[in-house]
């Protein structure tokens, strides 16, 4: 599984949607109702599923499925 198809199963996981209706664009707290704890949820995940430690500071960009899996390669490719 690629990278972005195991950051998609998290997220999916996480905010309760299946990976054909969830909209990558979509805000997780403006449109998906979400809250700050499930973005801290999302982040330790994708820490835990990769072996990274992304910076406190750049949760406020984790808004969307894209803008987490864009992050997250950042961080992967940065480890090689």
């Amino acid at each position: 599984m690629n990278c972005d198809e195991k950051v998609k199963e998290i997220v999916c996981e996480i905010v309760g949607v299946s990976k054909e209706e969830i909209d990558p664009d979509a805000s997780f707290m403006d449109d998906m109702g979400l809250d700050s704890l499930r973005a801290l949820e999302i982040r330790a995940a994708v820490e835990n599923a990769f072996g990274i430690t992304i910076d406190p500071q750049r949760l406020q960009e984790m808004t969307t499925l894209n803008n987490v899996i864009k992050l997250t390669r950042e961080y992967t490719e940065a480890d090689q």
